[in-house]
């Protein structure tokens, strides 16, 4: 609503609708990244590598979960940590390069 200095008031003005030729049809782009992930267990460590070739980039991290000796084995839960903190690793990784993409290189 605008309130004009006499005190009246008014809806505020919206630009004309584009007509069907005006518009322009929305881009649309798909894209398949592929994640590999590589899991070694030996004795109370779980180690993976992961891989992410996100369309010809490829980012690369490498994590680890060690079992604490108090612990029963569950080597299911070792690849769970592990891979969570490769993932995650890598989720800084294309936060990092998204952010240089769109600011440009920054100083450390």
């Amino acid at each position: 609503m605008i309130v004009r200095a006499d005190g009246t008031t008014a809806a505020p003005s919206r630009p004309p609708a584009a007509t069907a030729e005006e518009e322009e049809p929305a881009a649309r782009t798909t894209k398949d990244w592929q994640l590999g992930l590589h899991l070694v267990e030996e004795r109370d460590t779980t180690r993976v590598h992961a891989v992410l070739d996100a369309d010809g980039a490829v980012l690369h991290s490498d994590a680890y979960a060690r079992r604490n000796p108090l612990d029963d084995p569950a080597p299911a839960v070792g690849d769970e940590f592990a891979v969570g903190r490769a993932l995650i690793d890598l989720g800084h990784q294309l936060l990092r390069a998204g952010t240089r993409h769109a600011t440009g290189p920054v100083e450390e």
